[in-house]
């Protein structure tokens, strides 16, 4: 009995071992290609008939109440568009997880220069009713990055009306000197060509 023992401790279970240890590797290597394998930019192909609609509004009327407002009041040097990408705004530098917290967000309006399109200003809107601000606070992230690439935000309320003249000192107060600077520059030569 002892002989037979013996045997199997010295013949039979490291071979036992060895089978277990290459099946276990198999699995392993199967799960592991099988989830490792797939392609980086893994998008969805749409079919050629896409059950998709064409939204209705892309601002809401009170958003659009303040973009006129906005257009009236901005220097003729500068532009706006609603609801722009701040991956569009900023690019990485050294750490891609600051630009990754922020690469599929919006922001509600961004005022550019329009000779290189340089974004100068951000402008948040908000409802005033408590249960919207709620809703739609003001990310986090967003603020750390435009603040870090030096581009103002203003948290504006929607309203029915407009004071032109005050959105106009509200914009200009809340832009970096060096752009105010260019503005100046710019409005002084448009009124001595006069």
């Amino acid at each position: 009995m002892n002989f037979l023992l013996g045997i199997f401790v010295d013949a039979i279970l490291p071979i036992i071992i060895i089978a277990l240890a290459i099946t276990a590797s198999i699995i392993l290597f199967k799960y592991l290609r099988k989830n490792f394998d797939k392609p980086i930019n893994n998008v969805p192909t749409a079919s050629p008939n896409a059950k998709v609609k064409l939204k209705s509004h892309y601002c809401t009327e009170e958003e659009m109440r303040f973009l006129d407002a906005l257009h009236k009041a901005l220097p003729r040097e500068c532009i706006s568009f609603p609801r722009v990408g701040v991956s569009q705004l900023i690019e990485p530098k050294d750490n891609m997880n600051d630009y990754k917290a922020i690469a599929d967000k919006f922001v509600d309006i961004v005022v550019f220069l329009r000779k290189d399109m340089k974004p100068i200003l951000v402008i948040d809107l908000y409802q005033s009713s408590p249960v919207a601000q709620q809703l739609k606070k003001f990310d986090e992230n967003i603020t750390n990055v435009l603040k870090s690439a030096k581009i103002p935000i203003i948290h504006k309320q929607l309203q029915e009306e407009y004071k032109i003249d005050e959105l106009t000192i509200e914009i200009l107060n809340n832009l970096d000197s060096s752009t105010l600077t260019y503005l100046k520059t710019i409005s002084i030569g448009a009124f001595d060509k006069k």
